[in-house]
């Protein structure tokens, strides 16, 4: 990704369109959230006692992790559309900082860069495993 966005060292996005894209990819991930909300509420009621218990305490973390995602993003949007449209930043060295391949991609993509097909097919991402 390093030389993706080296290639685009001049992209510049509007300061509006760049937090509305954060607003967006927020959302994106409190909705990857929810569904972890609704797998790890399928799962619950098949285990033990003991080890459910743990596991709902995990679903309540999810849960405020969706919220706080939700209430980000909509402070986020808010901003977006109070700055004005000619104000522009740099974004290639934010990008940069993105480790996600498929997210930076596609923000890169959203903010006029060129796309790179990371978020094409069903293994788009970048998956680690602890």
């Amino acid at each position: 990704m390093e030389q993706a966005v080296e290639a685009e060292v001049g992209l510049k996005a509007g300061v509006g369109r760049a937090l509305d894209l954060i607003a967006w990819e927020i959302e994106f991930a409190g909705a990857r959230c929810i569904k972890l909300d609704s797998i790890i509420g399928e799962v619950v009621d098949q285990l033990p006692p003991d080890a459910r218990e743990r596991l709902v305490e995990g679903l309540h973390a999810v849960d405020l992790l969706a919220q706080h995602l939700t209430g980000i993003s909509a402070f986020t949007r808010e901003l977006s559309g109070w700055v004005t449209p000619d104000l522009e930043v740099p974004v290639a060295p934010a990008l940069a900082q993105v480790t996600l391949g498929a997210l930076a991609d596609r923000m890169s993509t959203a903010l006029g860069g060129v796309e790179r097909g990371l978020n094409d097919g069903e293994d788009a991402g970048d998956c680690d495993l602890f």
